[in-house]
């Protein structure tokens, strides 16, 4: 502590001058020791003894997520980004459940009953994988295990994983297993409870439309990342009961601070993810990263549910359709550079209230474009929402925010419950400027440009410093907010903005904090206390550091008042702010303005709207633009839109109740026949598409590629050799699919019993017949784009008469209508008929049905 005195000239006699210094020495001694006997109490000079809070060596103070990295490397050839395997719900509004074709599927037709309301989401954690990968997990030290996927040419061990050198490697490498990689006991008791916690806190986030019976899964392809994971076979064969997603979990290593990652693997016929794959870093289960890897889960099992690029395809409305923009890219002239904003409409909303941006400008919030491949386009943008959960590096600060729980209920998949939301500080109530603006042009604690001196955190809640870095290159012309061109923030998340980050001992709320209130200052720490300007110093005294313009000063919020207190004096601050004085002290202590630190606003806000259209629609400049179904000056009252488009019926409460075979809000969507979702098929709007890449992992191509891996269809698809087919790309799962889909669809078509011995004469034909049915279902053609195209009409027609059949043709979910040529359709090759085949179709009626029919006879 730097103690002075204010001598005043001694004018008297020299006794008299010395007994008076006496008398002020011996005071200053007496005030000393009383204010030194507040518990350590203590005057620090910041600039040199203050804590930068840095983590220690080894320590990982955040987590970086590599989501978008791992989707770019599940993109490659011979890599799904995820399958589609359809459910079955119990909705009213569905058009019946028809038998036709279901058997080639082998689809339970037990279902039980359920509501068609949403309900708590039920997420099922498998752990059989965990430690049982010898080629990925590390079971011993100095194991030598794959990360991602090494080049197949490379010897085991190269390339090493090594994030530390430039460039680093962190993927596609071999990595060297430690004593804190392997999987024991004490890591996966952390591992169940950890990931526990996490499906409990979803369940009371989010409500889906419930699996009717039980989930089932494709199980053609491994599910997930990193050679992923072997389903179960009882999970294909039979499904999961209770549970609307299966989460199948990993503990393999990870490289840098990731403490783990998550991606979905299968998808239900609406695009929702009913199968993920988690991985947790087992160096990283430990007591010190609780905190941390809780966050961390609630984070990468975000992107599983739908806070994923690839995701966004396949977002519904409330009228159950696709959605036509999610996201919207444009070149934004203030910031200088092009920029991804998400513009779904409760996303939109809920950003509003958080920043007050009202006008009509502010269009959508940030999608995150910097960090690498890792990071962009699957999280915030960090410098709008800092310490949200779902920006591209997450701390034991991440809040989950409403616009992120909005963007959920945005899918169209979920309903969700706000109450779970956290209050996120950073940018609360700053309008419309902070979002469209620079970072350099930010007002207040926002925004900092001297190491020099310390100020307050954007929250108030801890005193900090102001950290610029000079780079070895120059940064880009948009992040360029000093003369140097190399000079700017720390984080490239946030556009290398610079702002207050909070000194390890700085806290104003931590009565436990290194750094004990200086009662020279007329500091307090606890939970009301926050970080304000001041020049305060006891009178007769003088502040020990001239880079310390701040302090921890207790505040409440009484009458719609602004009040800090000092030595227990309570004082009101001026509504909007400014400088106020205390007895006993000289400086001041600049108040913030009222609405800063307290809760509810004293004035109206401009452009607000009445009773924030009760959040039912979204306010732009003052007026309510109520979603669809509701209306009203305030968004209060429901109603049943254009009637429910006279395909339904508008209940009491205002909502449409949809007669059968159409849905939505308005009951202005048609559904279609559950034969399109059971055979792969997605329904939009009443047309049932067949897309090769939304299908079991296929992809569409080349014929003469699959044939070296095929031994049942292999003459089969020799017709088409030219052509393409849609087809795992992975040769292994190939092999897998003649066995566990082609083989048994052909011992269906095949008569069995009396049928088999009635066609005894004719055997080979109906063989033929079949086996070459079961081959064009199971692996159909493609045409130049990504649709798979159905079996022709023909074939059906063709195997009925050589088989003595009566599989449905009728059924287009699986075969042409009869006005496709056979270049738009799978399998118009002839098939030849026995003596008996020729003799049951003399006494068939030829009719509509049978035109188009190839048939050669022997």
């Amino acid at each position: 502590m730097e103690v002075s005195s204010r001598r005043a000239p001694c004018f008297g006699f020299r006794f008299a001058c010395l007994k008076l210094r006496v008398s002020v020495f011996i005071f200053q001694i007496i005030l000393i020791l009383a204010l030194y006997s507040f518990p350590n109490a203590q005057s620090i000079d910041y600039k040199n003894l203050r804590k930068i809070q840095e983590p220690r060596a080894g320590d990982i103070d955040s987590h970086s997520c590599i989501h978008d990295q791992i989707i770019e490397q599940r993109r490659k050839p011979g890599r799904q980004i995820y399958s589609v395997t359809p459910q079955v719900y119990e909705d009213s509004n569905t058009k019946p459940l028809q038998q036709k074709g279901r058997s080639l599927l082998s689809v339970s037709d037990s279902l039980e009953e359920t509501t068609d309301a949403k309900q708590p989401i039920r997420i099922f954690l498998n752990y059989d994988a965990v430690g049982h990968s010898p080629d990925r997990d590390c079971r011993n030290v100095g194991d030598i295990v794959k990360l991602g996927e090494p080049p197949v040419t490379s010897v085991p061990g190269v390339p090493s994983c090594n994030p530390h050198i430039d460039p680093p490697i962190s993927g596609d490498c071999w990595y060297n297993c430690t004593l804190d990689d392997i999987s024991r006991d004490d890591k996966k008791h952390r591992l169940h409870k950890a990931l526990g916690h996490t499906a409990d806190w979803f369940r009371s986030a989010l409500a889906v439309e419930p699996v009717s019976g039980k989930l089932r899964l494709s199980g053609y392809s491994a599910c997930g990342q990193d050679g992923g994971v072997q389903l179960p076979r009882e999970y294909v064969e039979e499904g999961i009961a209770n549970a609307d997603l299966v989460l199948l979990v990993t503990t393999r290593p990870t490289t840098g601070n990731t403490l783990a990652w998550a991606v979905a693997c299968e998808r239900d016929q609406w695009g929702r993810a009913i199968a993920g794959h988690v991985n947790v870093a087992p160096r990283h289960l430990t007591a010190e990263a609780e905190t941390l890897l809780s966050a961390t889960l609630i984070h990468e099992v975000m992107h599983v549910l739908g806070f994923d690029p690839h995701a966004f395809a396949h977002f519904r409305d409330e009228r159950k359709r696709r959605r036509t923009q999610v996201i919207q890219q444009s070149m934004d002239e203030q910031l200088g550079r092009t920029v991804t904003r998400v513009v779904l409409p409760r996303v939109i909303m809920h950003s509003r209230y958080h920043y007050r941006a009202f006008s009509e400008n502010f269009t959508g919030l940030e999608l995150e474009d910097g960090g690498g491949r890792g990071t962009s386009g699957s999280h915030w943008e960090k410098r709008l929402l800092m310490n949200e959960i779902m920006t591209g590096s997450v701390d034991t600060r991440s809040v989950v925010s409403s616009m992120t729980l909005a963007l959920l209920e945005d899918s169209g998949w979920y309903k969700v419950n706000y109450s779970m939301a956290d209050h996120l500080d950073w940018g609360r109530n700053q309008g419309s400027e902070f979002v469209a603006l620079p970072c350099n042009q930010w007002k207040g604690a926002y925004h900092c440009n001297n190491t020099q001196l310390s100020g307050c955190t954007y929250n108030r809640e801890a005193e900090g410093y102001c950290p610029i870095v000079s780079y070895t290159g120059d940064l880009p012309h948009w992040a360029r907010y000093f003369p140097q061109a190399n000079k700017g923030g720390q984080s490239s998340l946030a556009d290398y903005c610079t702002y207050f980050v909070a000194y390890s001992d700085g806290s104003c709320t931590d009565t436990n904090s290194a750094r004990a209130p200086d009662r020279m200052l007329g500091e307090v720490r606890g939970s009301s206390s926050r970080c304000m300007a001041s020049t305060l110093v006891r009178t007769g005294f003088v502040r020990g550091s001239t880079t310390q313009g701040n302090g921890c000063y207790q505040h409440r919020c009484v009458n719609k008042t602004l009040e800090v207190a000092i030595d227990g004096y309570w004082k009101a601050c001026p509504i909007g702010g400014g400088s106020i004085q205390f007895p006993g002290f000289n400086g001041e202590l600049v108040c913030p303005a009222y609405e800063e630190l307290c809760s509810s606003p004293l004035l109206p806000v401009s452009g607000q709207c009445p009773n924030s259209c009760n959040l039912n629609g979204d306010c732009v400049n003052g007026k309510c633009h109520c979603f669809l179904g509701f209306n009203g000056h305030d968004c209060s009252t429901r109603f049943c839109p254009a009637k429910c488009s006279q395909h339904g019926k508008c209940l009491d409460n205002g909502v449409c109740e949809c007669e059968d075979g159409y849905t939505g809000i308005d009951c202005s969507t048609a559904v279609c026949d559950e034969q399109c979702s059971l055979h792969g098929g997605v329904c939009d709007n009443g047309i049932c598409e067949f897309r090769c890449s939304d299908y079991a992992g296929y992809t569409c191509q080349n014929s003469s590629m699959l044939m070296s891996s095929l031994s049942v269809c292999k003459n089969v698809l020799e017709n088409d050799f030219s052509g393409q087919h849609c087809a795992p790309s992975e040769p292994s799962i190939l092999q897998q699919l003649e066995e566990v889909v082609v083989m048994p669809n052909y011992h269906r078509l095949f008569p069995g019993g009396a049928r088999k011995l009635f066609n005894i004469f004719g055997c080979s034909y109906c063989n033929e017949a079949a086996k070459r049915l079961a081959c064009w279902i199971s692996i159909q053609k493609c045409d130049r784009g990504d649709n798979r195209l159905r079996v022709c009409h023909s074939a059906c027609q063709s195997y009925n008469l050589a088989c003595g059949a009566s599989l449905d043709c009728s059924d287009q979910t699986l075969f042409s209508n009869l006005n496709e040529g056979e270049d738009q359709c799978t399998g118009a090759s002839e098939i030849r008929l026995s003596w008996l085949g020729r003799v049951r179709s003399g006494f068939r009626h030829v009719d509509t049905s049978m035109k188009g029919v190839s048939v050669k006879y022997r």
